[in-house]
């Protein structure tokens, strides 16, 4: 068992709800819950301003298809060089990082910390790097399962 970090804490004091991903730690027969969920804030600062994809709003187009077009093609390009960061885009689906592909994930983190300032993006990262870490310290994979928590205390 590991310590928890200040930074752990405060992840696992954030508001959980549905829309998020929940972070767990598997070996592929038992998964371990980290205490803390990945919400669609982290990925939108972690692909625009982490990443560097381009916002919709500053694409220049003559039609809604052709934005439509380049939209796309702008974020493959970028996420080409973050294929496993890629994976987080649909916070409704069940993303799986198998035990071979946690070193890589790391790797894709450090290259985003490396690339930008911007502190939203930075808070974002260091949550997938955290996990893939923890991951790492038992030869784990990780398994980002749709949150099915309430998004308030007690729920509604």
């Amino acid at each position: 068992m590991h310590e928890i970090s200040d930074l752990e804490r405060e992840f696992q004091d954030e508001q959980k709800g549905e829309g998020s991903l929940s972070v767990y730690v598997t070996d592929g027969n038992n998964s371990d819950y980290l205490g803390y969920d990945i919400n669609p804030e982290d990925v939108e600062a972690l692909y625009f301003e982490g990443v560097g994809v381009p916002r919709w709003e500053t694409l220049q187009a003559e039609t809604t298809e052709q934005k439509t077009a380049l939209y796309w093609e702008k974020f493959n390009e970028r996420m080409d060089n973050y294929p496993l960061i890629g994976r987080m885009r649909d916070t409704d689906e069940r993303i799986q990082y198998s035990a071979d592909e946690v070193a890589r994930l790391i790797e894709e983190c450090s290259k985003v910390t490396d690339s930008t300032t911007d502190a939203k993006a930075q808070r974002a990262v260091r949550k997938v790097s955290l996990a893939a870490s923890r991951a790492a310290e038992t030869s784990s994979g990780l398994d980002l399962q749709p949150s099915s928590a309430p998004p308030f205390p007690g729920g509604f």
